[in-house]
């Protein structure tokens, strides 16, 4: 499946969300934090990306280690465990539903990819700059949808 600009971006807010540390294993990747960008973390989402209607959802993604990564893709009772371990069986359940629905943006989806993608831009910018001014903890981010 192609990546859209949206997913590259929104990618790099799950991650600078956890200052590109795993979520799973803890392991913590100084040249993500460093450059803002390191293909060691990665964005795992719990309703894969072929689901349009929770795709772009940050509460759909994970920051994991490749390793980590990996793993939980070929079990999905451990991946279930790990995401509901984070964001709670309330938050997995309605992704779980969302996934199914069917959903046309006002606009069409290029109108909406372009704006959801300005929208995480101006989201890790801000979180960037947070960091650049010391916060080392987790930074919420503001979600699209």
């Amino acid at each position: 499946m192609k990546l859209t600009p949206t997913d590259t971006i929104l990618s790099k807010c799950i991650r600078e969300r956890n200052n590109w540390a795993c979520e799973s294993c803890g392991i913590i990747s100084d040249q993500g934090r460093a450059t803002g960008g390191d293909r060691a973390m990665q964005h795992s989402h719990y309703q894969g990306r072929k689901h349009k209607r929770t795709r772009y959802m940050m509460e759909n993604g994970l920051c994991l280690c490749a390793s980590c990564h990996a793993r939980v893709e070929e079990d999905p009772f451990e991946h279930t465990k790990l995401f509901t371990s984070i964001w709670g069986e309330g938050m997995a359940e309605i992704l779980s539903q969302l996934k199914h629905q069917p959903y046309k943006p006002v606009g069409g989806w290029k109108t909406f990819e372009k704006e959801a993608s300005a929208h995480y831009r101006k989201e890790f910018e801000r979180m960037r700059q947070l960091r650049m001014d010391g916060n080392m903890a987790r930074i919420e981010f503001e979600g699209f949808i």
